[in-house]
């Protein structure tokens, strides 16, 4: 089996409960996926596990118990290190697979020269204190009750103490993530504190955007709980960054799983929707002892997911939410034009009607009527009021500033609406729907794809925009990310699965720059028309091409 990568794990992971060295190992190419060949399998782990089993307490690095899960692909292994000493556990791990890579003699050599007594000792100290380390230093509290201090310069572990910590939720699941964390800042916000949210978007304090792009891994964790002021932090968290690093905080106040549906699958080994909640439930076992942890009470993966989580995490209390009508299990619901809870008597409330939530434009989204749910249990969970609940949730719309990316809706000078998001896969644009039924003329899609998705899930991305029935579709080519691919692949994926779901092939038109593509729908749409701009690589200059057309936003 080949080595793919491997890792410093640096806290709580699917695999680890705490910092670690993490490898994937995939078969050969000429393999295929040898499920049926057991003895091959087995001999490589009982190989890897004799010999960290071994290396490991002769190197110092603990008691070297491998964590092992098998999938479709092949292996992926980890085992617990010293936080001082990761980068040298990563090579004693590749060594253990590959034996004639490292000698001994050099891993002895890399160990001591990484190693920093001093942080482990302080790292071992103050367990039971918030604290996370990275190349910045050692950071004990959060917010104003912050201090860091440089790794070569660390204070002694006795008589520290750390400021009560602040409240703190993580948000995961495929989709909705973005919104819930900024809903729930929303409504921290107006409950008077000064809240921090991570995001797909950006690490943002109160509504100042701190840094700009993809900021929903650890690091962007560490940084926003750094920064003074802050109140209350609410963490979106993505597969990569869970899978690739783990978690900084292992005692949350609560969190929250949106749902799982198809994306992303056969990275890291996570090959279908069950091992995709397995690997974000990582975020309940990352919360508190007694805490609260906010799941889709209808997504079929998370139910069947839910038994192994209570028998581990028999402390937690879990809520759920649904867009439907109630049922017993459910702690929130949607009905009858309506958003509604459970009390803390335990009796029916309602939250807010639909008509009283922008961000669910009258109920036509019904993604952001669960977003919303999610978010009002999650606040619930951090200790917020229902009075800032609502005023939150009243005042959160999709705007740029508020809701970049997420169904922001745009008048043109032509009687067009347009829309600008970042729907990137089915269940995203399935949850369009309820919004291109309200048009009362044409539908143009601006579509593409990253090559890194399956050719049957490109597939069922381009199925489920054909379900939309588009009158036009242009196929924009996204560069940065084909990882892989050739040049027009997707787009002849994508071409073909509209084909096959009804859209004339005549109505499909190839219009490879996003920005260009983008243009051109906005100038053909007419009074009544819906332009559908599925951004992804260029989202700085559609706002701009939205500024310049006359696009002028929908509250």
């Amino acid at each position: 089996m080949r080595r793919a990568d491997a890792r410093r794990i640096t806290g709580l992971h699917p695999l680890l409960p705490g910092p670690g060295a993490g490898m994937e190992l995939l078969f050969e190419p000429s393999q295929g996926e040898v499920d049926g060949d057991e003895d091959t399998v087995n001999g490589v782990i009982l190989a890897l596990r004799q010999r960290v089993a071994a290396l490991w307490p002769a190197l110092g690095l603990g008691a070297g118990a491998l964590h092992v899960r098998r999938h479709a692909h092949g292996l992926s292994v980890a085992v617990e290190a010293p936080i001082d000493r990761l980068s040298a556990a990563v090579d004693a791990l590749e060594a253990a697979h590959e034996p004639g890579l490292w000698t001994e003699a050099a891993l002895r050599e890399h160990i001591a020269e990484e190693a920093r007594p001093a942080l482990f000792a302080l790292w071992t100290a103050t367990a039971h204190l918030p604290r996370f380390v990275d190349d910045e230093g050692f950071t004990l509290g959060f917010g104003d009750a912050a201090r860091t201090w440089p790794l070569d310069e660390l204070p002694a572990p006795e008589g520290l103490r750390a400021a009560p910590p602040i409240p703190t939720a993580y948000v995961t699941g495929t989709n909705g993530k973005t919104s819930t964390t900024r809903m729930v800042a929303a409504i921290a916000e107006a409950a008077g504190l000064l809240a921090g949210h991570t995001c797909s978007d950006g690490v943002v304090v109160g509504r100042e955007v701190r840094a700009r792009g993809d900021w929903t891994g650890p690091g962007a964790a560490r940084d926003l709980l750094r920064q003074p002021g802050l109140q209350l932090a609410v963490l979106e968290t993505a597969r990569g960054g869970l899978m690739r690093r783990g978690l900084v905080l292992d005692r949350a106040t609560a969190a929250a799983v949106t749902n799982i549906s198809d994306d992303h699958l056969g990275e890291w080994g996570l090959d279908d929707t069950d091992a995709l909640a397995w690997a974000k439930l990582t975020v309940a076992h990352a919360t508190r002892v007694g805490g609260i942890v906010v799941l889709h009470g209808e997504d079929p993966a998370l139910r069947r997911a839910e038994p192994a989580l209570v028998a581990a995490r028999p402390d937690l209390t879990i809520w759920r939410f649904a867009d439907g009508p109630p049922q017993p299990h459910l702690r929130a619901w949607a009905t009858q034009g309506a958003l509604y809870w459970l009390d803390e008597d335990d009796h029916p409330e309602v939250i807010l009607t639909e008509h009283e939530l922008p961000a669910c434009i009258e109920g036509a989204s019904r993604p952001m009527v669960e977003n919303a749910l999610c978010a009002a249990l999650l606040a619930r969970a951090l200790g917020l009021g229902a009075a800032a609940v609502r005023e939150g949730l009243r005042g959160f719309r999709l705007d740029p500033g508020r809701s970049r990316g997420r169904l922001n809706r745009f008048a043109l000078p032509s009687g067009a609406t347009a829309v600008i998001d970042f729907a990137h896969n089915p269940a995203g644009v399935r949850g369009l729907q309820g919004l291109t039924d309200r048009r009362t003329g044409r539908l143009s899609l601006l579509l593409g794809q990253a090559g890194d998705r399956g050719d049957a899930l490109i597939a069922a991305y381009a199925a489920a925009v054909a379900a939309l029935r588009p009158d036009r579709v242009l196929l924009k080519e996204l560069p940065h990310y084909r990882r892989g691919r050739a040049e027009g692949e997707v787009r002849a994926l994508l071409r073909a699965a509209l084909v096959a779901g009804g859209v004339p092939d005549d109505a499909i038109v190839d219009e490879p720059d996003e920005l260009l593509a983008a243009r051109r729908l906005l100038e053909e749409a007419g009074p009544g028309d819906l332009a559908l701009l599925l951004i992804h690589e260029e989202p700085d200059g559609a706002y701009d091409l939205m500024e310049d057309m006359g696009g002028r936003p929908i509250p």
